[in-house]
């Protein structure tokens, strides 16, 4: 155990996970943090049994867990290590309370769960935290003592003004078709995969376990999905998404193209359609996340009127 006493006369108690009291409490400090940082996005418990079923199959929270909880028994936060059969470096969630942002606690809970996977020999950490976290908090100087420096980013974009909207114009031999719900599998998971394949950290998906995590994450959301067609091809994918407990915000969540069909309007044509489709259900604002890399993307969302939130950018870490 380790103990951290604050000016108070309180203390918080680093101690390895219970499954008996701890997941439920895991996900209430999940969805406060995501609730100040970027509110359009919630985690259930049942999400957080599926990422571990497909992304962390070998992670058990018993052993590679690590729960921040108070002298009143409050838990602050956690530290998860996700060790999947799928990806060679582990995976860590590190995640304290709002309140804790600027304190050692963020640095307290990084080193014991950093001891914890130096004691089972494990292999590289991937790591990432928002700008505005990290420029707030102590763990910036810990990183920058230890020599870390970034090792990519992924930028969280939001537009407001949908006058810079431009008129659609659909590419030649492609046609557009809107879903409602998702039956082809099969064909959306094909065209993500080829769309995605050279994206940082991008694991492709097999059908199942994506089916999974679709019908566990998406569950509730308000999810439209639209196709683009070349001879009865899919070529392209756009899904626009809205969290009903903030109505008003839309997401881009998904839009990729087949690598073979770059460079001819299906994705800006994609965007375009999501995009309307959010304002017909009264969106005042519309956001999605890019990776920092990716120019082509880039440039087509800030000539649609998307600009970057800076404080929400996404820094990541490789640690070992």
């Amino acid at each position: 155990m380790f103990f951290i006493i604050d000016n108070g006369g309180n203390y918080i108690i680093i101690r390895p996970f219970n499954i008996n009291t701890d997941k439920t409490r895991i996900i209430e400090v999940w969805n406060k943090v995501l609730n100040d940082i970027n509110p359009t996005w919630t985690i259930k418990e049942e999400e957080l049994e599926v990422a571990l079923e497909v992304e962390g199959d070998q992670t058990d929270l018993s052993r590679d867990c690590l729960i921040a909880e108070d002298n009143n028994g409050k838990m602050n936060g956690f530290a998860i290590l996700f060790k999947s059969s799928k990806r060679d470096p582990w995976w860590l969630e590190l995640k304290v309370l709002p309140k804790h942002f600027k304190s050692n606690l963020l640095i307290e809970l990084f080193e014991a769960i950093l001891d914890l996977a130096n004691k089972q020999c494990g292999p590289k950490i991937l790591f990432n935290i928002t700008k505005y976290i990290y420029n707030n908090s102590p763990l910036r100087f810990k990183f920058e003592n230890m020599g870390l420096k970034p090792d990519h980013y992924d930028f969280w974009m939001r537009m407001e003004n949908f006058h810079a909207l431009q008129k659609l114009d659909t590419p030649q031999g492609i046609t557009f078709q809107k879903k409602q719900k998702l039956s082809d599998f099969t064909n959306f998971v094909k065209v993500l995969n080829d769309a995605f394949k050279n994206h940082f950290d991008f694991i492709p998906y097999e059908e199942n376990d994506f089916k999974t995590m679709h019908n566990t994450g998406w569950k509730g959301y308000n999810v439209e999905y639209w196709f683009a067609f070349e001879k009865n091809n899919p070529v392209g994918i756009c899904v626009p998404i809205i969290n009903p407990n903030l109505e008003e915000v839309g997401i881009i969540n998904t839009l990729g193209v087949l690598h073979s069909h770059h460079h001819n309007g299906i994705g800006s044509t994609l965007l375009g359609l999501g995009i309307q489709s959010l304002i017909e259900k009264g969106c005042k604002t519309i956001e999605l996340g890019v990776e920092a890399k990716n120019e082509r993307a880039l440039n087509l969302y800030r000539k649609s009127g998307f600009y970057e939130v800076d404080s929400r950018t996404l820094i990541f870490f490789i640690i070992g």
